[in-house]
């Protein structure tokens, strides 16, 4: 908006009169004055008024724009209240989906801590029945170990029976070798009593009679 320049030029008004010469030329001159003055005064205040119009036609546009604005800002008013409605319910959405989240995460939590103690479970369990293996195994092969010395006994054991029959079939043999020799030697045996018993009763006889 343009401000507006008041500056008044001064103008003399002489009544006009019979003079002298001079005095006619004087007054023409302050005529003259008055009349540029006036054109001045005249243009100054049409500059004026031309700004003056100016910015009346300003202030109405500024006016007018300032009502639209004063519309708009009503209407975004309403709309900020309608949007922070919107929000503000939006808002009590997303805590409650947030709450049901907290839930979830503290039951997947207890889940978790379950499950890590159902994996520290087992993998002692699965430790134990490694040593329980190893165990197996140990006694296995301990078992192996005494199925091949029976293995080994009865082997030894069969070599020894083929030894104790092969003595039993010496030992009966060298029986009925012994029984044969004894049965000579009973009758030997007997023959030989007889005789001497006859020669010891001969003898006795003889004996006697000699005395």
């Amino acid at each position: 908006m343009k401000k507006i320049v008041l500056t008044a030029v001064a103008l003399s008004f002489l009544p006009v009169t019979v003079h002298a010469k001079t005095e006619i030329e004087g007054d023409i001159e302050k005529l003259k004055t008055n009349m540029e003055n006036s054109e001045a005064n005249y243009k100054q205040y049409q500059d004026n008024l031309d700004i003056a119009e100016g910015n009346v036609t300003a202030a109405d546009g500024a006016i007018k724009e300032l009502k639209t604005l004063k519309k708009q800002l009503k209407e975004n008013t309403q709309n900020v209240d309608k949007n922070k409605k919107t929000l503000a319910a939006m808002q009590v959405k997303l805590n409650a989906m947030k709450q049901k989240e907290q839930e979830k995460i503290a039951t997947e939590d207890k889940q978790i801590a379950e499950v890590k103690a159902l994996l520290e479970k087992l993998e002692k369990n699965k430790k134990q029945r490694e040593l329980n293996v190893k165990a197996y195994d140990q006694k296995v092969a301990e078992i192996q170990q005494e199925l091949n010395d029976w293995d080994n006994q009865v082997a030894q054991m069969a070599k020894l029976n083929e030894e104790i029959d092969k003595k039993h079939q010496q030992a009966v043999t060298e029986k009925g070798k012994w029984v044969g020799k004894k049965a000579d030697y009973a009758k030997e045996a007997k023959k030989w009593k007889g005789q001497a018993s006859t020669a010891k009763s001969t003898y006795t006889k003889y004996q006697a009679l000699a005395d």
